[in-house]
């Protein structure tokens, strides 16, 4: 008798018993590839709610997760579906939605708006943990670059372009050259045809050796007071030294700024454009000199 009692409380008990999580989400899932959303949103639901889940594999929790989405989705709850296939995406980033049991394309949208502003958000948090490192790092380097006092004295610009100011050493190389060159090329074309003293000019060509020699020494002094003015202007603007800026490529890649980089090699790739100036040069001629304009596509 005692033994009867004691079967049958243990079949009663084992009658009673909860079923398995994995049982539910057996079942879950038989309601969800039928497209019983309904049945399943419940069932699904208890699987997860309250915190923290019942399913031990995270790949199950994902499952559950965007299947859920689907369920609140096709029920009517969007805001719902969104929160909990974010939930999944958060767990893995590469979750999907079965195409072969889910085919209605506004859930997928929703679902691919839900990953693409996870991604946005995620690449904004970056940024600004980018932004805020390369700020610091800024600020703890102290860079500066030493000038030379002495090469405010060299012509062509020199002072001009240590001072940064590259407009006016380009303006500095420009002219000088052509006054030097126009000046070096005339006395070079009388030396090789007269001689070093010229003493040997015919009577004829007098009055083309003094023109020539004319422009020999204007554009020698020419030269000479570009020179002393262009080494006033550099000594004026003259910093011993300036703080120098961090050059982009040598950051760590996660601090460097796409943007400038970017920009950056463009324009080291981008062609320069030629100036008038470049292209003009000294001409010494039989009965004159003068300056020419050369072309090249």
């Amino acid at each position: 008798m005692r033994a009867a009692l004691i079967l049958a409380l243990l079949v009663l008990a084992t009658s009673v018993a909860p079923a398995a999580p994995h049982d539910d989400l057996d079942v879950a899932r038989a309601a969800y590839r039928k497209s019983d959303y309904a049945q399943a949103l419940p069932l699904f639901n208890a699987l997860i709610y309250p915190p923290p889940p019942k399913l031990a594999s995270q790949d199950d929790q994902v499952d559950v997760y965007v299947a859920l989405g689907v369920c609140r989705y096709e029920t009517g709850d969007t805001a719902g579906a969104k929160r909990e296939f974010e939930q999944a995406l958060t767990l893995d980033p590469n979750s999907r939605i079965d195409p072969l049991i889910v085919t209605d394309p506004g859930v997928i949208q929703v679902f691919n708006e839900t990953k693409g502003e996870i991604k946005k958000r995620q690449d904004e948090e970056a940024d600004r943990k980018r932004k805020a490192d390369l700020a610091k790092l800024r600020a703890s380097l102290i860079g500066f670059e030493q000038h030379n006092f002495a090469l405010n004295f060299v012509p062509f610009g020199i002072g001009q372009f240590q001072n940064g100011d590259k407009a006016k050493g380009f303006f500095f190389a420009t002219t000088e050259g052509l006054a030097l060159g126009s000046s070096l090329a005339i006395w070079g074309y009388l030396v090789n045809k007269y001689g070093i003293r010229s003493t040997h000019v015919p009577l004829d060509d007098g009055p083309n050796v003094r023109f020539m020699q004319q422009i020999e020494i204007g554009s020698g002094l020419l030269f000479l007071g570009l020179w002393a003015y262009g080494a006033i202007d550099a000594y004026r603007h003259f910093k011993p030294q300036v703080r120098r800026e961090i050059d982009e490529d040598l950051l760590p890649p996660e601090l460097r700024d796409p943007d400038a980089v970017k920009k950056k090699k463009k324009a080291k790739t981008t062609p320069k454009k030629s100036s008038l100036l470049e292209h003009l040069s000294p001409i010494v001629t039989p009965n004159g000199a003068g300056i020419g304009l050369s072309w090249e596509n």
